[in-house]
């Protein structure tokens, strides 16, 4: 009985010793052919990268409009949030204020993922014009200043919470672009606290800048000669000849930068 006992608990280790070697063996050639697929298989670069590791970048414009692929040839990307909300359609677009990475590029188009706003994330995701795109030149230094022969700063008024800013802008053309550009780098360099900044294109209205009550004859100047106004409470935006209003119109302004109101 012990004879049998012991020849049958053999046969199990010798069953067990087998069944794992067998294991090994096809783990083994399954790794084998696992490594040999990788050598011999293109790799495929993947575009998508964790957030962390994707480069964030901005937006150059307003009113920049998403499509499905990439060209004008497709489709709008519908904003399907504001579609159902207002009973008409409207499409999804990006501006200087959004935060974005993109997840591919192509013949000039670029695939890009909204990031900031968050809320937007998960809705706006499709092709713009890459020349749209700003990315961080690998060349250029981190903390590029203002060129100081394009501005001046001509007054500024402390006031017990904010501080306002009133600018000089001496560049010949005004380019909307360059001026959100302008007004975004100012901030980092000049602007410590809460801030409002106010841009001119002359030094004519700096009797009037900070007059309140403007009418006629007066308000009409400063509004045609206050290129962007950037608010210490909506920094990230630039309000553009802000001053040509409604007020601006019924006291006979005619020198519209924007489109004039009917």
């Amino acid at each position: 009985m012990k004879t049998k006992n012991l020849v049958l608990w053999s046969v199990i280790v010798s069953m067990t010793f087998l069944s794992s070697c067998g294991k090994n063996n096809q783990q083994s050639k399954a790794s084998d052919s696992s490594i040999t697929k990788q050598k011999h298989e293109p790799v495929s670069k993947s575009v998508n990268a964790t957030e962390s590791e994707a480069e964030i970048c901005s937006i150059k414009g307003e009113d920049i409009t998403i499509y499905v692929g990439p060209g004008l040839k497709f489709d709008k990307l519908i904003n399907q949030k504001a579609t159902e909300a207002l009973g008409e359609t409207y499409y999804a677009n990006v501006d200087y204020t959004f935060k974005v990475v993109v997840d591919e590029e192509k013949n000039g188009w670029s695939k890009i993922r909204v990031i900031e706003p968050e809320h937007l994330s998960s809705t706006h995701i499709g092709w713009i014009p890459s020349k749209n795109i700003v990315r961080k030149n690998k060349g250029q230094a981190k903390d590029e200043k203002l060129d100081k022969n394009s501005f001046e700063i001509i007054k500024t008024i402390q006031k017990p919470t904010v501080k306002n800013y009133y600018v000089l802008y001496k560049l010949k053309k005004v380019n909307k672009d360059d001026v959100i550009e302008f007004m975004g780098r100012f901030r980092k360099e000049y602007c410590s606290g809460s801030s409002n900044v106010n841009l001119f294109d002359s030094k004519a209205i700096l009797n009037l800048v900070d007059k309140y009550q403007l009418a006629g004859k007066e308000y009409i100047i400063v509004a045609d000669h206050f290129i962007a106004m950037s608010t210490f409470d909506s920094p990230e935006l630039v309000w553009w000849y802000p001053f040509q209003d409604i007020n601006y119109k019924d006291y006979g302004g005619k020198n519209w930068k924007k489109e004039p109101i009917k």
